[in-house]
């Protein structure tokens, strides 16, 4: 690798570091209303030589939010706040369980108020829907099982009256000595038939 072939890949790395850097350390760009709002969400507002500059680069600018007007600088509270909500928001803060409790415990409350849309707070609640509907579901199975139970009781007691006043005969009353005895003849008629049709 020649001189010029590493001075053109360190332009190139230097260029795409600048485009793609999201620090702010010595901020000589344009300054804007936008590029302030990127400075305190990337967090410029917690180093004070940075709060400091920040400060005097963007008191100039006003931002409407949801409470009014609001000067842009870190000093006011309100508006980092409603700043760092929208971000959480606009990151997916929403999507699992854990940001939408940080979501309600840190925006949804004054002045701020925001909170999740209805539609992803409920990703919780339909779970729990769809647990009750099973716990419905199951309870109808117990009720079933239950009346056939008692149906069975039913039936049980009302053969035991039936049989108590001779309307049902016991199927073990069968008299085994007639079956015996019909099954007995029936051999000896067939030996007899065997043995005259030999003769």
């Amino acid at each position: 690798m020649n001189i010029n072939q590493l001075l053109i890949i360190t332009f190139l790395l230097f260029t795409y570091i600048s485009i793609n850097s999201n620090t702010y350390e010595n901020f000589t760009g344009t300054v804007t209303p936008a590029s302030c709002v990127e400075r305190i969400l990337n967090y410029e507002c917690l180093d004070e030589d940075k709060k400091t500059k920040l400060n005097e680069d963007c008191s100039g600018f006003e931002l409407y939010i949801p409470t009014g007007l609001a000067k842009i600088s870190c000093d006011d509270k309100t508006l980092n706040d409603t700043l760092t909500c929208n971000k959480m928001l606009s990151d997916g803060a929403c999507d699992c369980s854990y940001g939408r409790k940080q979501i309600n415990g840190i925006c949804n409350v004054p002045p701020i108020n925001i909170s999740c849309p209805p539609e992803l707070q409920s990703r919780d609640l339909a779970i729990i829907e769809k647990l009750e509907e099973l716990q419905e579901e199951t309870q109808k199975c117990e009720n079933v099982t239950r009346k056939e139970k008692e149906l069975f009781g039913i039936a049980s007691t009302l053969k035991n009256i039936m049989q108590g006043n001779g309307l049902l005969q016991e199927e073990d009353s069968i008299n085994y000595g007639l079956i015996f005895f019909s099954i007995f003849i029936i051999i000896i008629v067939l030996v007899l038939f065997f043995l005259n049709k030999k003769k």
